[in-house]
């Protein structure tokens, strides 16, 4: 049985920003985890940065720019599913494919970095092209997973953090510089800092949640993707931690 890290990283944590690639990246991720982090009082918010639109694959009934709108659609269900509040539930539009580690997309983290303040920032695994979940699982870090993780990560520090990055935020915006002191990545197999969530009380949000993308995934592939994470009689969360930053 794996030991469950939530009081341990989330003891003193009041405020989680998770940033994320697609729609469904966080319900796959850490849904059962934001479901708890929420039940147990902490504050959630979620910016995905892409609309997910190319994610029909092979389809030819629907437009890349119709089902980006499907895809929001769903993640704003899904979120609301693992009790997101809809004000706190953001997509930028980024085309799916198409984002890029630049100095734009980091400003538009940092942004929100500043405007939220999070305690811990929950992301996706930069520098993993290649993932082994077990010998006979693996596959293809998407690279709009490694290039989120590294907007969220160049956010994160310097670019929040030194007033120097984006002044127009301190005048027109209001905001302030802010330390991040902790970050949680996805795709930490078999990473040395991997910690496990337990959110066996909250299986049935996460896989309600799941759900609600029913464009890009089946019934039986939402029961698959829950028994991935089934541990004994529990479901555990895996996330890679970072110690204290700064």
């Amino acid at each position: 049985m794996k030991i469950d890290s939530f009081e341990e990283i989330f003891r003193d944590v009041k405020r989680v920003l998770v940033v994320m690639a697609h729609p469904d990246d966080m319900e796959l991720i850490c849904g059962g985890t934001v479901a708890r982090l929420i039940a147990t009082g902490r504050k959630v918010r979620s910016v995905v940065m892409t609309n997910g639109g190319k994610g029909m694959q092979n389809r030819i009934d629907v437009t890349e720019n119709d089902f980006g709108k499907i895809r929001v659609g769903e993640q704003m269900a899904a979120g609301k599913a693992l009790g997101i509040p809809d004000d706190e539930n953001f997509n930028l539009n980024i085309p799916d494919g198409e984002l890029e580690p630049s100095i734009e997309n980091i400003e538009k983290i940092a942004f929100y970095i500043r405007q939220f303040k999070p305690d811990i920032v929950i992301s996706q695994n930069p520098k993993e092209i290649l993932v082994r979940f077990s010998d006979s699982s693996r596959w293809v870090n998407h690279r709009d997973h490694r290039n989120a993780g590294l907007v969220t990560w160049d956010a994160v520090y310097p670019y929040s953090r030194d007033r120097g990055f984006f002044p127009k935020h301190f005048g027109r915006e209001g905001l302030a510089p802010h330390i991040v002191n902790y970050i949680l990545f996805s795709d930490a197999y078999s990473d040395s800092s991997v910690k496990y969530f337990d959110v066996t009380s909250f299986i049935d949000k996460r896989k309600n949640a799941l759900l609600q993308y029913k464009s890009s995934l089946s019934e039986q592939e939402v029961n698959d993707l829950m028994d991935e994470i089934k541990d004994g009689d529990g479901y555990f969360e895996p996330l890679g931690y970072t110690d204290q930053l700064f």
